[in-house]
C-alpha cells in the first residue's frame, strides 16, 4: 500500500475488537479534521471580525487531531480514544463558556457529539461520565448567565448553526451507521458462530465443560458445549438431575475418579480414561482432560474446566489389537507344541484342544484330506455339548461337498459366513442346525492340502471376530505342518518297526536254527546210537544162533528206526509251516473245532471226555488246515495229560477284543508248573518223557499261530488244569 493509502487507513491488529475500535477512531479523527474547514470558511466570509478566534479554535482542534492520528498509528487506541473525548469536551466547554453559553452550538451540538463518540469508543461507563459533566457544565453556564456572571454572545445568524451542523450531523450519522453496522455484523457473527457450534456439535466427538464446586466441595456442572448430548444422551438439566458426572460412572471407576478429584484439589491437572453410562444405558469410554480453577486468595479449588473426548471406538480398536497380539502369541506357542513330532492321533487331539480350549471356539471339526480318493476322510469333531467325538468311518467326496472345494480354491483358504444355516439351507435337525457364525480354513503343508478345520460358536452364540479368524488362519498353517510331520513320522516309525521286526524274526530264526541243530543232533543221535549198539548185539546173537534174543534185538532196532522216522517227519512238517501255506479264507471257528474233535475222537472217547463248546463262535480268517492242526494238538494234549481218577472236561470258547479275537482251550488236567510255561513251546521239549510223541506238537502250534500274525500263551498251575489261549488279528495279514 502507498504512503497516502496507509495515512488514511486504520491499522490492523491481531485482536479483532481492537481493530474495529481503531477503524471507528480513524473515521472519527478524519471527520474531526474536516470539521474546521467549513467553520473557518464561514467566518472568513460572514464574520471576518471573528476570524482570528475561528483560526485559533481550528488550529487547536487540528493540533489535537494530529496527536490523535499519531497515537492511532502507534497502536495506542485506548489512549487516543480517551484523549479525544477529553480534549474535545474541553474544547466545546471553553467555546461555550467564552461565547454562546448553554444556548449555543458548542453545548447543543458539541456535547452530544462528544457523548456519542465516548459511547462508541469508550463504552457505557465513559458515556455516563461525559454526560454527567456535560449536564453539570450546562447547569453552571445557565446559573452563571441568570446571575449575569456570564454574558452569552449567541449568534442570530441561522447559517452559523447550519454550518456547524454540516460537520456535526454527518459525523453523528456516520457514527450511528457504524454502530448499527457493527451491531449487525456482531449478530451475523453470532449466528455464524451458533451455526458452526451446531455443526461442530454434530460431527465432533468431544465436549468442553465448566464445573463449579459447592460449599461442600462437590462439583456441579454449570456449562457444557460441543458434543455433550451426543456423548451422554442427556441435556445439561437432565444430566445434573440424575447425579451428574459421578452418577454416570461405571462402579469400578468411582475410586479412580475420587483420586482424580483429589489431584485437582491439589491444584494438579488430570487426564484420565473413564467408563460412563449414557442415557440409553450404553457403556462408553471417554478421556477427560480436567484443569483446576484455583482461588489464590482462598488457596483452594473453586471450579474445574476441561474437555471430554469419546474414545469408545479407539479403545475398542486398542482392545482388539491387544487381543489380536495375545491370540497370535498363543498361536505361536501352540504351533510349537503341535509341530513336535508325534503320532497322528496325538497330533490331532492337540490341534483339537488348541482350537477349542486356547483359541476359544465352541465346536470344531478336523477333516483329513485323502489325495487318492479326492475326498475328506472322517473327522475329529465336537458334539453339540462341546465334547470331542471321532467319526473316522465317514467320507466326504469333494465333488459332493462344494464347501470343501470352495475353500481349497480360495487364495487365502478361508471361508466365513454370518448365517451358515440360512446360506446353506440347513434344516431344523442335525449337528449344524442353528449355526450362525461359521468359519472353515484349509491346512496346507507347502502346496499340498492336508486337512480342513471348521469352527462355530453354536453353544455360546458368541460372534466370531476378525482377530479370531486371523488366529485360526495362522494356526491352520502350524496344523498342516504338524499333521504332515505326524504322518511322515508314523510312516518312518512303521518302516523302522518293520525292519526291527525283520531283524527280530531273523534273530529268532537263527536262535531257533541253533536250537534245532542242537536238538536234531541230540535227538537223532539217540536212535542211531541205539541202532549201532544193537547191530553189534545182532551179530553176536546170529553167531550164537540164539533166535529168541535175535528177534528181540531186531525189534529194538526197528523201534529205534521208527522213532527216527517220526522225528524226521515232524521236523519236515515244522519246516514247511510258513513256506507252504494253504489258501486262506474266512471260516466259522466252530467248523474248525468240529473237524479237530473228529480227528481225536478215539482218544477223547477213551478218556470219556466231556466237551463244552461256546455258542456263536466268531469267524476267523486263515489257513483252515493249519488251524485245525492247532486245535487237534491242543485237544490231544488235554486228553494225554488228564488227572488220574477224574473225568476229563474240555471247554472251547472265544471273546472279541479291539483289534483281535481271543480263543481258548481249557481242561481240568494235571496242569503245568509256571516255570515251564515258556519251555513247553520249545522244540522236542517234553516235560514227561514217558508219554508218547516227539515233543514237537506245541512248537508246531506256536509256529502256525505266529504265521497267522497271532500269539499263544498258557495259563496253568500244577493240579489245576491248563488254559491254552491264542489270539488272531481281525484284519487279514498281508502275505
Amino acid at each position: 500500500m502507498t504512503t497516502p493509502g496507509r495515512l488514511f487507513t486504520a491499522p490492523i491488529f491481531e485482536n479483532e475488537l481492537k481493530t474495529r475500535k481503531a477503524h471507528l477512531l480513524n473515521i472519527i479523527i478524519w471527520g474531526l479534521i474536516l470539521i474546521p474547514i467549513p467553520y473557518v470558511l464561514y467566518h472568513l466570509i460572514a464574520y471576518s471580525e471573528h476570524l482570528s478566534r475561528a483560526l485559533i479554535q481550528a488550529g487547536f482542534g487540528e493540533s489535537i487531531n494530529m496527536v490523535l492520528l499519531y497515537l492511532l498509528k502507534r497502536g495506542r487506541i485506548q489512549a487516543a480514544s480517551s484523549l479525544l473525548v477529553c480534549m474535545f469536551w474541553l474544547f466545546y466547554t471553553v467555546s461555550a463558556f467564552t461565547l454562546d453559553g448553554a444556548r449555543g452550538a458548542s453545548y447543543l451540538m458539541g456535547y452530544p457529539l462528544v457523548i456519542v463518540i465516548a459511547g462508541v469508543l469508550l463504552g457505557g461507563k465513559a458515556t455516563m461520565i461525559v454526560t454527567f459533566f456535560s449536564l453539570a457544565s450546562g447547569g453552571i453556564m445557565a446559573y452563571a448567565e441568570t446571575h449575569d456572571w456570564l454574558v452569552a454572545q449567541v449568534s442570530q445568524d441561522p447559517f452559523f448553526l447550519w454550518i456547524v451542523s454540516l460537520s456535526v450531523f454527518p459525523i453523528s450519522a456516520g457514527l450511528q451507521y457504524l454502530a448499527a453496522r457493527q451491531t449487525r455484523e456482531a449478530l451475523l457473527r453470532a449466528r455464524a458462530s451458533e451455526e458452526k457450534y451446531r455443526l461442530i456439535s454434530q460431527v465432533t466427538s468431544d465436549y468442553t465443560f465448566s464445573t463449579e464446586l459447592d460449599s461442600k466441595g462437590n462439583p456441579r456442572l454449570s456449562w457444557a458445549a460441543g458434543a455433550f448430548e451426543k456423548i451422554t444422551g442427556y441435556t445439561i438439566e437432565e444430566y445434573t438431575a440424575t447425579g451428574g458426572w459421578r452418577g454416570r460412572l461405571h462402579p469400578d471407576d468411582l475410586e479412580k475418579d475420587s483420586q482424580n478429584l483429589a489431584a485437582l484439589k491439589s491444584n494438579r491437572p488430570v487426564v484420565a480414561e473413564i467408563r460412563i453410562y449414557t442415557k440409553p444405558g450404553e457403556l462408553r469410554w471417554v478421556r477427560a482432560y480436567a484443569h483446576p480453577v484455583w482461588d489464590d486468595r482462598q488457596n483452594k479449588l473453586v471450579g474445574i474446566v476441561g474437555a471430554v473426548q469419546d474414545i469408545t471406538k479407539q479403545h475398542a480398536t486398542e482392545e482388539r489389537e491387544l487381543h489380536r497380539r495375545a491370540m497370535l502369541e498363543k498361536v505361536i506357542r501352540l504351533g510349537k507344541v503341535v509341530t513336535e513330532v508325534k503320532d497322528l492321533q496325538t497330533t490331532l487331539e492337540l490341534i483339537w484342544h488348541g482350537v477349542h480350549d486356547d483359541l476359544g471356539f465352541d465346536r470344531l471339526g478336523i477333516f483329513l484330506y485323502n489325495f487318492e480318493h479326492h475326498a475328506m476322510q472322517g473327522t475329529l469333531g465336537t458334539s453339540r455339548l462341546g465334547q470331542m467325538e471321532e467319526k473316522w468311518d465317514r467320507w466326504y467326496p469333494l465333488d459332493e461337498f462344494a464347501i470343501f472345494l470352495r475353500i481349497l480354491d480360495k487364495p487365502d483358504g478361508l471361508y466365513f459366513t454370518y448365517d451358515f444355516e440360512l446360506e446353506n439351507g440347513i434344516g431344523r435337525d442335525g449337528d449344524m442346525a442353528g449355526v450362525k457364525d461359521y468359519a472353515a480354513v484349509a491346512a496346507w503343508a507347502g502346496n499340498k492340502p492336508i486337512a480342513m478345520i471348521c469352527v462355530d460358536n453354536l453353544i455360546t452364540g458368541r460372534p466370531i471376530r476378525e482377530e479370531d479368524l486371523e488366529a485360526l488362519r495362522w494356526f491352520s498353517g502350524y496344523a498342516g505342518l504338524a499333521i504332515e510331520n505326524a504322518r511322515l513320522n508314523s510312516a518312518l516309525q512303521n518302516e523302522l518297526l518293520q525292519r526291527q521286526s525283520f531283524i527280530d524274526e531273523l534273530e529268532s530264526k537263527n536262535a531257533e536254527l541253533e536250537r534245532f541243530t542242537y536238538t536234531v543232533s541230540h535227538d537223532l543221535k539217540s536212535p542211531l546210537v541205539t541202532i549201532t549198539g544193537f547191530l553189534g548185539f545182532l551179530e553176536q546173537d546170529a553167531l550164537s544162533e540164539n533166535r529168541e534174543k535175535l528177534r528181540s534185538t531186531i525189534a529194538r532196532i526197528i523201534s529205534a528206526a521208527q522213532k527216527m522216522q517220526s522225528l524226521l517227519n515232524d521236523l519236515l512238517e515244522l519246516s514247511r509251516i510258513g513256506r507252504m501255506m494253504n489258501l486262506p479264507g474266512h471260516i466259522q471257528f466252530e467248523e474248525i473245532v468240529r473237524e479237530a474233535l473228529e480227528r481225536v475222537r478215539g482218544r477223547l472217547d477213551e478218556r470219556k471226555a466231556r466237551i463244552k463248546i461256546q455258542n456263536d463262535l466268531p469267524v476267523v480268517y486263515g489257513d483252515r488246515i493249519r488251524l485245525v492242526e492247532v486245535l487237534q494238538n491242543l485237544l490231544d494234549n488235554s486228553a494225554k495229560y488228564v488227572s488220574l481218577g477224574s473225568d476229563l472236561c474240555i471247554e472251547i470258547g472265544a471273546k472279541e477284543d479291539h483289534e483281535e479275537t481271543i480263543f481258548f482251550v481249557r481242561d481240568n488236567g494235571i496242569g503245568i508248573d509256571p516255570q515251564f510255561h515258556e519251555r513247553i513251546f520249545g522244540l522236542f521239549n517234553k516235560l514227561d518223557t514217558r508219554t508218547e510223541g516227539t515233543g514237537i506238537g506245541l512248537t508246531l502250534v506256536k509256529r502256525i499261530i505266529e504265521v497267522h500274525g497271532g500269539r499263544i500263551w498258557v495259563e496253568s498251575e500244577l493240579g489245576k488244569g491248563a488254559t491254552f489261549t491264542f489270539a488272531l488279528p481281525k484284519i487279514p495279514q498281508k502275505e
